[in-house]
Formats: structure tokens, sequence, C-alpha cells
């Protein structure tokens, strides 16, 4: 019956350590587009030097990055202030040249906390942020 109980014990003990694990991935600031563009987010403040998020994010999709990694929030801290500028992308295909790639900006130092959401939202240039 000892052996029993142990494994029991050992079962719980390592869905115990899964769970946190999953839950630690959500403790993070994401980044969603739903726009109708690709959009560029690059951090501007609250990062280590020569670090930080910076992503292109499809329309629909997300990208995120845990409140605790210290590249993108230095302070590790929940409620720290992160800063981002959004823009959107735009490519041009020009005679002779081949495609040209454009940036809009949508939203300069926008702040949210570190374990926050930024949302892109918006179409055919009329594009805004929000902090959730």
């Amino acid at each position: 019956m000892s052996k029993k109980v142990n494994l029991v014990f050992i079962g719980l003990f390592f869905a115990a350590i899964a769970i946190f694990l999953m839950v630690k991935d959500t403790e993070a600031f994401c980044v969603y587009n739903e726009t109708d563009a690709l959009i560029k987010v690059q951090q501007t403040s609250g990062h280590k030097t020569f670090q930080g998020f910076s992503e292109y994010i499809d329309p629909g999709d997300k990208k995120c990055c845990n409140w605790g990694n210290t590249d993108c929030n230095k302070e590790a801290k929940r409620d720290s202030i992160v800063k981002f500028t959004v823009s959107y992308v735009i490519v041009v295909e020009q005679p002779f040249f081949g495609p040209t790639t454009y940036y809009r900006t949508v939203c300069f130092e926008f702040p949210i906390k570190a374990d926050d959401r930024l949302t892109i939202k918006g179409h055919r240039d009329n594009y805004r942020c929000e902090a959730h």
C-alpha cells in the first residue's frame, strides 16, 4: 500500500509542477493584432539595453513576453511600466526597384503594465492602441 501512496504523491507533485509552469507562462504582457494589417511592435522603455520586445505580428495573431523576463521587463515586477511604439507596415511595389517597405506609426511610447495586454484595433489606416 505504501508504494501506491508514494506513486500517487509523486503523480500529484508532477501535476502541480506542470500547472505552475502553465500559469507562469500566462503571466505576460501580450500584444494582440486585431487589425487587417501587419504590424511592427518595438519596445521603447522598460527593457534591457539592446534587448526587449521587437516583433512583427500578423493580423489576428499575438506575441507575448513573460513579465518576469528581464530582457523585456528589467525590473521583473508585474506593475512595472513598459512602453511601445506600434506601426503598421505598407509594402509598395516600385517600378524598376521592386518592393519598398514603409512604416506608419499608430502609437508612440504607449505605456502598459508588464502583466497587461496591448491591443491594436481598427482597419484601413484607422488604427488605435488600447491597454487592458
